[in-house]
């Protein structure tokens, strides 16, 4: 099993420099190299594996498809767009054991990188050319915009509760674990019920995740 995770990674990556190579023409290119580079590569192994799941439920001599990586790869792009905003939202001045993308970068490029990455997130939906894979992507990346909206606002109040931390982290980290499950399950032919069941433990996956990061951070 681990060895089959290191090979869909290894698979993630490969065509993430691919998509990434791209822009080797842009003055963004190495600052989007800098931002991916070191990243766990989580959400899209998700992707991935929920599409795994399905399809060995159906046809388990089926391989994960080009447009299962693609997919993955938007997930990580969305997910490497978020981080650097977080970051100056945040004031963090290290991640993944390196200077933040504004530190190293500056403000104003970390805000055009991220507006960039998302265009490029929307030239990866034309390949996949599924409108119900865009509309995942698109309500995730909805809801982690909100969920930092409502970070910003619950941190002014001496009022929050443990619910509130949970909705905060539902939208900012949640959506795109269950974001990921859903068109993994879709990308693999899942029924209705299969990719709700799989969106499901995505979400709930995402939740658990971040309560341990945080845990992590406090300690």
């Amino acid at each position: 099993m681990l060895e089959q995770f290191s090979s869909y990674l290894s698979r993630i990556d490969e065509y993430l420099a691919r998509e990434l190579d791209l822009y080797s023409w842009s003055e963004f290119y190495a600052p989007l190299r800098y931002a991916s580079d070191g990243g766990k590569r989580i959400r899209p192994l998700i992707l991935v594996l929920s599409a795994e799941t399905i399809l060995a439920n159906k046809n388990p001599a089926t391989d994960i498809t080009e447009d299962m990586f693609l997919a993955s790869c938007a997930i990580e792009l969305l997910h490497t767009e978020s981080v650097i905003h977080d970051d100056i939202i945040d004031k963090e001045d290290y991640r993944r054991g390196k200077p933040s993308f504004h530190v190293k970068y500056g403000y104003n490029s970390s805000i055009l990188t991220g507006d960039f990455v998302l265009g490029i997130i929307l030239n990866i939906c034309t390949k996949l050319n599924n409108a119900r894979v865009s509309a995942e992507l698109s309500m995730a990346a909805t809801k982690m915009s909100e969920g930092e909206m409502m970070e910003i606002k619950l941190t002014k109040d001496p009022s929050l509760k443990d619910d509130d931390y949970i909705k905060v982290i539902e939208h900012k980290t949640a959506s795109l674990f269950e974001a990921a499950s859903k068109i993994g399950s879709l990308l693999g032919g899942g029924t209705e019920e299969e990719i709700c069941a799989m969106g499901s433990f995505g979400h709930l996956l995402g939740i658990a995740y971040q309560i341990h990061d945080d845990i992590m951070d406090w300690n």
